[in-house]
């Protein structure tokens, strides 16, 4: 057949006198057969090659510039020329080049074949290889190191389910470790695309100590997915360059929004989003084009690139970003419990506590998006078995740190920390029930048992209205932020309640609890006010992170309607209430653009609601009036407003007054036209 005359390009000695197929062109040396048979593999040169401009085409690099990072933003384009000039790039240190890291990330040294991975295919034999080694481990008799973590799935008639026939003295464990994959080799070309994007551009010691800082004070807390004590090992040793880049570049990225604004302009930036931008490009260009293979990295890089986005064309990118962690989840099988049909021996307790952080992570990440974007729910619990978190979760990475290690880089407060992240996820239980009950597109109308069961279920998670005086203040900032999720959850709830009766409740009542259903959503939205002017009074602003703005949201559209339906003292309170949201909007949006989002769309409702009143309502840089003056404001006015076009470009001049309202208020959509750009930048 045609396909025969397409041979690798490349043997080793041993398989050319075999007469097989050799792997080497794709994993380098050792190949496949030689590594079997613990033989020395040999490569020799092959004769009579032609050095034509047809076979340097044929070995240049198969990974195009990814659509994204064309480098058309002015901001990019300066980043890309000050990288150029970093000091801590590998180009202008001795050998430019990195040590990779052996367990988990890409190397980036090119072997002597300095062949892609890409450019070969893998053999019939190589493939029936990985279907062998899957029954060896299976079976208890592996003949490599196992170390991935492979999930053989359900017993539903697939290949897998071979396995179960092959025994039958004990059960087979759906979670198995599997030997390594060969790792991918970078060619040249590949190696200069990526130091062309910046990724072997190194940020200072300086840089990288405050960012790895902000993460483990400002992200690990509600977002644990990394190992922290390989990270802290990395760093501490000066090696941060052998870690792996896609989570590097995507921490640098989420902790962006923390640290001090000299550490990006002591590396060349004037903003910060624009030091984010650039953070986001490098970890999805390594993230696309790295060869990285191990997908318990590409779900961590993942969810830490899920709260990216930046403008109207990127308002999704969190959901994509979810969606791929979720599969990935799934593909390891994160969802189902190690130890169903027994102990595991072969999963570690580190392995198991990790595997639940990342599980519960997607989870929390899945609620509230399609609360947000007004999308489905992806994970259905039904389908999972994995156990709730535990406080200690946290924690069983940061044995064996040294005590000046901790509290250099860990806030004093995190083993409260983490009780609020355990809360959270039972929360967030508690919000997917009330997504599946109040707003499925084919559900039925929820009976009066159910609503009072779930409101029950709500109530027990009534937390004290006042922190702890010896928290911290990160950890008083994180029992406020808990606090706005719950009440988030509460109006999410009450709000359908409103508008929709239970369909077993007489109709002789169907107003008086309805009634009682909307004073119940407003007292949540006033109880959202009130921490949020304690976190205004207090300072706490600086501790906000990406999903801060959209959790105003729904007390700020309860507020609207009580404005459009009320009386003329209600709408005044309300409009009151509005305009502390605004200006709290107006402050984030120095770091969030999705807070300038929320301006825009609040701003020009209040204008189609009530213009006669838009004057009392700070609102300068929402509308294009030049006439609007604010009122005194509870904060100081930013020193400059960003995303201005970006606030207005959601609404046309066209739009009609009843139109735009009944979008802003749809019952059905609490969160979806307001979160529309989701939880972050």
């Amino acid at each position: 057949m045609s396909t025969r005359r397409y041979r690798s390009a490349i043997a080793c000695q041993t398989c050319r006198v075999r007469k097989v197929r050799c792997s080497v062109s794709m994993t380098g040396v050792p190949c496949i057969s030689c590594e079997q048979d613990q033989t020395e593999c040999i490569l020799k040169p092959r004769q009579g090659k032609r050095h034509s401009s047809h076979s340097h085409r044929q070995s240049t690099t198969v990974f195009p510039a990814p659509r994204h990072y064309v480098e058309s933003s002015a901001a990019m384009r300066d980043t890309a020329n000050q990288s150029n000039a970093n000091p801590s790039s590998p180009d202008s240190s001795p050998g430019g080049e990195i040590v990779p890291l052996q367990d988990s990330q890409a190397p980036l040294d090119t072997p002597e074949t300095k062949v892609s991975a890409a450019s070969s295919e893998p053999s019939a034999a190589d493939e029936e290889q990985l279907g062998v080694e899957m029954v060896e481990v299976a079976l208890g008799h592996p003949r490599r190191e196992c170390q991935v973590p492979y999930y053989i799935g359900e017993q539903t008639g697939g290949p897998t389910s071979t396995m179960h026939i092959c025994t039958t003295d004990h059960l087979i464990p759906k979670h198995l470790l599997m030997p390594a994959a060969k790792p991918t080799t970078l060619t040249e070309d590949e190696k200069t695309f990526l130091r062309r994007k910046g990724v072997y551009s190194f940020l200072s010691d300086t840089a990288s100590d405050s960012l790895i800082r902000a993460y483990f004070h400002n992200v690990h807390p509600i977002m644990p997915i990394l190992e922290a004590d390989k990270l802290l090992e990395y760093h501490r040793s000066k090696r941060l360059k052998e870690y792996n880049l896609i989570l590097l570049w995507g921490l640098y990225t989420i902790s962006s929004n923390y640290v001090p604004a000299e550490i990006y302009e002591n590396e060349g930036f004037t903003s910060r989003k624009a030091f984010k931008a650039e953070m986001f490009a490098r970890a999805v260009c390594v993230y696309n084009n790295g060869g990285e293979k191990n997908n318990l990295i590409l779900l961590q890089g993942a969810l830490l690139l899920g709260f990216w986005n930046s403008d109207i064309e990127d308002h999704m990118q969190p959901w994509q970003w979810s969606g791929r962690a979720i599969n990935l989840c799934h593909v390891l099988g994160l969802h189902r419990d190690i130890d169903a049909i027994g102990y595991n021996p072969s999963i570690t307790e580190r392995q198991r506590s990790l595997f639940r952080r990342l599980w519960w992570t997607c989870f929390w990440r899945d609620r509230w998006l399609s609360v947000s974007l007004g999308r489905p729910l992806r994970i259905n619990l039904d389908e999972s078995d994995t156990p709730d978190p535990l406080v200690s979760d946290i924690a069983v990475d940061l044995e064996g740190i040294p005590e000046s290690v901790t509290s250099a880089f860990f806030p004093r407060d995190l083993p409260r920390l983490a009780e609020y992240w355990i809360q959270l996820i039972q929360m967030t239980k508690l919000l997917g029930k009330t997504l599946m009950t109040c707003y499925q597109l084919r559900r039925p109308k929820p009976t009066i048992n159910q609503i009072d069961t779930l409101e029950a279920e709500l109530m027990r998670f009534n937390m004290p209205e006042h922190p702890d005086p010896i928290l911290s203040r990160l950890a008083t900032f994180y029992y406020y932020h808990l606090q706005l999720h719950y009440q988030a959850i509460l109006i999410t709830f009450y709000r359908p309640c409103s508008v929709e009766a239970p369909s077993d409740l007489p109709s002789y009542r169907q107003r008086e609890w309805q009634q009682e259903m909307q004073g119940k959503a407003m007292s949540a939205a006033s109880k959202t006010c009130n921490i949020v002017y304690a976190l205004a009074q207090g300072n706490f602003f600086s501790f906000a992170g990406p999903m801060t703005p959209t959790l105003l949201v729904p007390a700020m559209q309860v507020y609207l309607l009580n404005c459009k339906f009320g009386d003329a003292l209600s709408r005044r309170l309300g409009l009151n209430m509005l305009n502390m949201c605004m200006m709290i909007l107006e402050e984030l949006q120095k770091t969030y653009s999705v807070a300038s989002v929320c301006r825009g769309i609040f701003g020009k409702a209040i204008q189609q609601l009530f213009p006669d009143d838009a004057a009392s309502i700070s609102l300068t840089h929402s509308l294009p009036e030049q006439d609007v003056t604010p009122v005194a404001e509870l904060m100081p006015p930013p020193t400059s407003i960003p995303d201005t076009a970006l606030q207005l470009e959601l609404f046309g001049a066209n739009v009609t007054k009843a139109d735009f309202i009944d979008a802003l208020t749809a019952e059905a959509s609490i969160f979806s036209f307001v979160d529309m750009l989701n939880f972050s930048s």
